[in-house]
């Protein structure tokens, strides 16, 4: 009922406008307007009325992916509810390391707590940190793994860490996330619970609306309207960039449903001291 209630109300406003508009620009430009100027008004309101509801009932569906070109997001996204950290443990600021000389590795279970943002460790009720100490020791958490909607097996994500100090050190990046290893999904480490997926599709098809958008208004102001080419072009150049600053924006915004609570802020991470020639657990 909002769609449609929308699709009225577009429709209903942009005749108007164009009716309105061209009855005296028409006449200042061209010395009268165009024949059958209410019909040629009531096509354009439809045509563009209905493009900009279709549009809207789109991101209704997908908020924020097909978004007009100043905003659109080129990814998809899908939500986890549990995840498996694999952490570096350390002893006296240095990461454990095997006989081999690779790095240890022990994997805890995280679970969202029920009706909230936050994921717990499973058993225990911890928080998750990407690093710091808690009960079983201190440990940088150096990637993890979660099951996709289609994954048929977790797979792992590695956090974006640099080596410093002669590769004696190790510190997270500032992008803080975790990239699929041999793919391109990533997990925002500040977005626990969501997996972005970028498009290629995505991409195209928001690009196309938004190029659709302006191939309507030209068809609008220039065969229906029947402004010159010189002014359709004109009239195309304002009509499309106030749409998506303008009107659109507030149509999503309008449509979409309320954003999700922001997560708790974690507990601090406690700072692991650095050994001579030992590896430093950085935030």
């Amino acid at each position: 009922m909002t769609l449609l209630l929308v699709f009225v109300l577009l429709t209903g406003g942009l005749t108007a406008l164009f009716l309105g508009v061209s009855i005296v620009a028409q006449g200042y430009l061209y010395q009268e307007a165009a024949s059958r100027l209410p019909v040629r008004a009531a096509v354009g309101g439809l045509l563009l009325g209905g493009f900009i509801t279709l549009w809207a009932a789109l991101d209704k569906s997908n908020p924020g992916r097909y978004d007009t070109f100043f905003n659109f997001a080129p990814y998809s996204t899908a939500e986890f509810t549990e995840f498996e950290a694999v952490r570096w443990p350390a002893v006296a600021g240095a990461l454990r390391t095997d006989a081999s000389g690779k790095t240890v590795e022990e994997v805890v279970k995280f679970k969202r707590a029920p009706g909230g943002t936050q994921f717990l460790r499973e058993g225990t009720g911890e928080p998750f940190i990407m690093n710091g100490s808690d009960n079983s020791g201190s440990f940088m958490t150096g990637a993890i793994r979660l099951k996709g909607p289609e994954d048929p097996a977790p797979v792992r994500y590695n956090a974006l860490v640099k080596e410093t100090a002669g590769g004696k050190s190790k510190s997270y990046t500032p992008e803080r996330r975790f990239n699929e290893e041999n793919g391109s999904r990533y997990v925002e480490a500040v977005q626990m619970g969501t997996l972005f997926v970028p498009s290629n599709k995505t991409v195209v098809l928001a690009l196309l609306l938004n190029f659709l958008l302006l191939v309507l208004w030209m068809v609008v102001t220039w065969p229906v309207l029947r402004y010159s080419l010189a002014h359709a072009l004109g009239l195309t150049a304002v009509g499309t960039l106030v749409t998506m600053l303008v009107l659109m924006p507030l149509l999503f915004r309008f449509n979409r449903a309320a954003p999700k609570p922001a997560p708790a802020p974690a507990p601090a991470a406690t700072s692991a001291p650095v050994v001579p020639g030992g590896t430093k657990i950085a935030s």
